[in-house]
């Protein structure tokens, strides 16, 4: 009788730390579903899942991942798939932006803040995983706050987004070294084209009037201005210039040459698309 009764009672136990697995799993699957592709995240106190999900690689090497529900969109923009955290906000060539179901747009660039962070990349299933949050502006409308933002297993060859990144390359010498890229970010705000290049923890910055005509125009003339960025340490130019061959129709080409407290940057050229 003893030995029947232990096992009734274990059989019981089993039973019931199955159907709490049961339970456990059902409530997981409300944040991914079957671990299938997934963007989700929370907007101030309402929630984003999105029904409709792309990937693309974008001529600039950048990635771009697009979801919408019935009448909102989110895209996230990083500058590659290797895992990390990627930092949104002013002068990054990161970004994330959101359109609410008024048509609304809010931007995490120039104004904004946030980051990417990339948990996983898939090589072979050409996808990645990750997670995100960011405060986005509608400047003179609104603010938003993405918090406990996820993105799961999203292929990024899907294709399908329209390319709203900047196009083109930066090549200079930063104190003889050879700086070239095609990771570029360029955009025209209230009047002032800014063009940032990347090349691992270096970052050179030329700003100009979006309309200046043809010409050269010394680092000190308003509007005009350059950095570099290294390790996340910023100087400014103290002297030199920038030289503009066209700005126009939402594209540049630029030549400049400054000098900073501690580094010639000498042979720049930039040409984008913004």
């Amino acid at each position: 009788m003893s030995r029947t009764y232990t096992q009734i009672t274990m059989k019981r136990v089993l039973l019931s730390l199955f159907v709490l697995s049961l339970l456990f799993t059902s409530s997981c699957s409300e944040d991914i579903e079957n671990n299938s592709p997934a963007i989700q995240g929370q907007i101030d106190s309402l929630f984003f899942r999105a029904i409709d999900i792309r990937g693309q690689v974008n001529d600039n090497g950048s990635i771009s991942l697009k979801g919408s529900d019935q009448d909102r969109e989110l895209t996230l923009n990083v500058r590659g798939a290797d895992p990390g955290t990627y930092l949104l906000g002013a002068e990054q060539p990161n970004f994330a932006y959101f359109i609410d179901a008024d048509g609304s747009e809010y931007r995490t660039s120039p104004s904004g803040e946030g980051k990417i962070t990339i948990t996983n990349h898939c090589s072979s299933c050409e996808s990645i995983t990750g997670t995100f949050n960011f405060v986005a502006i509608n400047p003179g409308v609104d603010t938003i706050y993405m918090q406990k933002g996820v993105f799961f297993e999203v292929n990024y060859l899907l294709g399908g987004i329209d390319d709203d990144t900047s196009a083109g390359y930066m090549n200079a010498f930063v104190d003889g070294e050879a700086f070239n890229t095609e990771l570029v970010a360029a955009e025209n705000v209230s009047g002032v084209l800014t063009i940032n290049g990347f090349v691992d923890n270096t970052n050179i910055t030329i700003k100009a009037p979006a309309d200046s005509p043809s010409g050269n125009y010394p680092i000190d003339t308003p509007g005009f201005d350059a950095a570099i960025t290294i390790d996340g340490v910023v100087e400014v130019a103290q002297s030199g210039f920038i030289s503009v061959n066209y700005i126009n129709a939402n594209r540049a080409l630029l030549f400049f040459r400054f000098d900073t407290e501690n580094h010639i940057i000498t042979d720049g050229e930039s040409r984008v698309d913004y």
